[in-house]
């Protein structure tokens, strides 16, 4: 899938993060792109040089790891590169310079919110902390999607917790995730609690970095 179609919003697949592993191969086929035409957005799984078929998921869960390995900097310079191609090629095209942030994956998204090397404006930085709270919301509508439960909860917490302890340190702080809020999730895991969930309705910190 090309950058121009993760990134300028014309992609339908909202579960497929925008990966390092993907910004080189992607910005090599943009220039065929940027004449206006967006290659069509992949709805099922894609297939690799083997002919194996790969989920949308599966690509979404190696593109996370994959940001997860990458160097914080080196990947924050690769978003912005990407995204400075992208606008050249939209005003080349007279088209408005936007870029879709919802399919950039959670450590990618971290690195335009936290802006460690200052190279990201705020607009960039506001789209990318939407994103990244979004991808929280959508998470939890899904867990819940068969009904509000104890055992829905529970579970959610659980993935919660494999999220954390799964995370580097950038992007807890981007979410604001703290040991606290891990705490609060292990125990809706191990001991029923619900303080983690009463968070949602309270006007604390923890609240805004849950993302509702």
């Amino acid at each position: 899938m090309s950058l121009w179609s993760l990134i300028s919003g014309s992609s339908t697949q909202s579960t497929t993060s925008y990966t390092s592993a993907t910004y080189s191969a992607a910005i090599a086929k943009l220039e065929g792109d940027s004449s206006g035409a967006t290659t069509p957005a992949t709805t099922g799984s894609s297939t690799d040089d083997d002919g194996v078929s790969i989920s949308p998921n599966a690509q979404a869960a190696a593109a996370e790891a994959d940001d997860n390995a990458t160097d914080f900097t080196d990947l924050a310079n690769t978003v912005r590169s990407s995204l400075d191609t992208l606008y050249a090629a939209e005003k080349a095209a007279g088209k408005p310079q936007t870029a879709n942030f919802s399919q950039l994956s959670g450590r990618a998204l971290s690195a335009v919110v936290l802006n460690q090397g200052n190279q990201f404006t705020p607009a960039e930085q506001r789209a990318a902390k939407t994103a990244l709270d979004q991808q929280t919301k959508n998470d939890f509508a899904s867990a819940i999607s068969g009904g509000m439960s104890m055992s829905s909860l529970s579970s959610y917490s659980q993935s919660l917790v494999t999220q954390y302890d799964a995370m580097s340190p950038e992007e807890r702080q981007a979410r604001g995730w703290t040991q606290q809020f891990r705490d609060n999730a292990a125990k809706v895991v191990t001991e029923g609690s619900l303080s983690l969930f009463d968070q949602v309705d309270s006007s604390d910190s923890s609240s805004s970095a849950f993302g509702f």
